[in-house]
């Protein structure tokens, strides 16, 4: 028994190192900038200079802000370089058709599509198998910020060498947050909470350590299991 309380003990004194210090780093830059570094290109040698496929890995549930984000860019680029889409995502009764409709309403009239696969690893392995060509095209896949190096790996894992990978952020706003001079009424015994950071930035950050934590364990389990 004692030592089952000794290693309850040790597992609740890290537990509490490590939420400490995502506390501590919630207040810094780090987390925005670590979420930042996941959703660059993680092949530097390797350049697009004109794309014949734009490949959109799809999100989870429709509308949400991931997949509203990946069709956003998405749309961007197909546009752009005037080549047609590949939409991976599994067959369903909704989201796919609205995915669809988007892209449509945006100008877009060539998708394909790639229904199989519910991980990264195998919808790498369908797309290889139904568009072998594409593994010697020039191709940019789009998917959220923390998955692009993953996605890319993948690709490359299963023979995509002419990919990059191309994170779907958000534009951030650009005006004044601050509660100055904006009635706001209430117990006027109790202070506003001035500091953007405390009251928006704080809790971003906090969330986007999660994202980040989750992702780079599912890139440990993605290069154990040899998928990358």
């Amino acid at each position: 028994m004692s030592h089952l309380v000794k290693t309850i003990k040790v597992l609740f004194f890290g537990l509490g190192i490590v939420f400490a210090t995502m506390i501590a780093l919630a207040f810094t830059s780090k987390p925005f900038y670590w979420w930042y570094n996941l959703g660059q290109n993680p092949n530097e040698e390797t350049s697009v200079s004109r794309p014949e496929t734009i490949v959109m890995l799809g999100g989870a549930g429709m509308p949400s802000e991931d997949n509203l984000m990946r069709l956003y860019h998405t749309a961007t680029l197909a546009r752009h370089f005037e080549v047609p889409v590949i939409l991976v995502h599994p067959e369903d009764s909704l989201c796919q058709a609205e995915m669809t409709r988007l892209l449509r309403q945006d100008g877009i009239d060539s998708i394909l599509y790639m229904t199989e696969g519910a991980n990264t690893r195998s919808q790498a392995l369908e797309l290889m198998s139904k568009y072998p060509k594409l593994s010697e095209k020039q191709v940019i896949v789009v998917t959220s910020p923390e998955h692009v190096r993953r996605t890319v790996k993948c690709l490359n894992k299963v023979g995509f060498q002419n990919v990059i990978g191309k994170a779907a952020y958000p534009a951030t706003v650009d005006f004044d947050l601050s509660l100055k001079k904006q009635k706001l009424g209430g117990n006027e015994a109790i202070p506003s909470v001035e500091s953007v950071k405390m009251r928006y930035t704080f809790f971003n950050y906090l969330k986007l350590e999660i994202t980040c934590l989750r992702e780079h364990l599912a890139l440990a389990y993605y290069r154990i299991k040899g998928w990358i």
